[in-house]
């Protein structure tokens, strides 16, 4: 060995910088990492478009160890409910014939046997919900959202989730699988972002990643990608009062609706508020969501002052 390095040379060389150089050697292969294991899911159903296009996307990177497990009919809507009797698995494939389990279930179902009895031992390090076909953003439709739902059941048993909706109106699945490989390639790349998916205290739970890619609706190219927070579709304006009868007062609520349709991608805004702004105006909207909808960890810290008001 010696011959081959000279003194200066080991001296100079990391224990890790040496290993690696001496599995070339050896072996003449470079060194690797384990796999990041992947558990796929959705809403849709194990034969939906949009997990085909997503799978088909994550299964060119070779450093995936990919497991697809995804309901075996479309449950949309179904938000995060989870099945307490009992669940049919059957083998499946998706439409591009990657193998699948099939899941007589909710999407939460599919994380929780995937985690807890599928891939038991041996846990997934990301869960990829998606694509879904359908915009999921604002307070009120995300509660409802299966495809929501099932990452953030990934989330309250300690696993990172990813998210990923398209428009409802002509999705754009080839490059919203294309983005959403992007952003799980730098989570397995990048130790900072794995960190940041994670609650830094108790209860540890992961962190939901919801990312919704639009379709332009004018213009043609998507304008980029914008972390936002969770914004409204629908608020109350104010109130008219129609009658006031004998005591008994009728009021008309005044509601103020969004819209929930159109990205318009030749808009000049640059900082966009809400999710749902960020779509109306053509980016890619990205809201980190907490699991549980509670504070917890050090945020949670911050409040106990309130007990010594008892």
């Amino acid at each position: 060995m010696t011959d081959f390095f000279d003194h200066r040379t080991l001296r100079a060389l990391s224990l890790r910088s040496l290993a690696a150089v001496l599995l070339v050697i050896v072996f003449g292969l470079p060194a690797r990492a384990q796999p990041l294991r992947i558990l796929v899911t959705n809403d849709d159903g194990y034969n939906a478009p949009g997990i085909d296009a997503l799978v088909t996307a994550l299964s060119t990177n070779p450093n995936l160890d990919l497991h697809v497990i995804a309901p075996a009919t479309n449950s949309s809507g179904t938000g995060d409910q989870k099945t307490l009797t009992t669940i049919t698995v059957t083998d499946a494939v998706t439409l591009s014939g990657f193998p699948a389990k099939s899941i007589g279930g909710f999407p939460a179902d599919t994380v929780l046997f995937g985690t807890l009895q599928q891939l038991m031992g041996t846990p997934p390090d990301l869960v990829v919900s998606g694509i879904n076909l359908g915009q999921n953003m604002t307070g009120d439709l995300i509660p409802a959202s299966g495809t929501v739902g099932a990452a953030y059941w990934a989330a309250r048993i300690g696993i990172p989730a990813i998210a990923v909706s398209a428009s409802l109106s002509a999705p754009d699945y080839a490059n919203a699988a294309i983005f959403a490989a992007h952003v799980v390639e730098k989570f397995r790349t990048n130790k900072g972002f794995q960190k940041k998916m994670k609650e830094a205290g108790p209860p540890y739970h992961g962190v939901v990643l919801n990312i919704n890619y639009p379709t332009c609706t004018t213009g043609t190219a998507v304008r980029g990608a914008k972390i936002v927070a969770v914004g409204r579709l629908t608020t109350i304006a104010g109130y008219t009062l129609q009658m006031d009868m004998g005591g008994v007062q009728t009021w008309q609520v005044n509601p103020a609706s969004g819209n929930f349709v159109n990205s318009d991608c030749t808009s000049t805004l640059t900082e966009p508020a809400t999710d749902l702004e960020a779509w109306n105006n053509g980016f890619v909207a990205i809201s980190p969501l907490d699991s549980d909808r509670s504070l917890a960890g050090r945020k949670l810290k911050q409040f106990k002052f309130v007990e010594r008001l008892f």
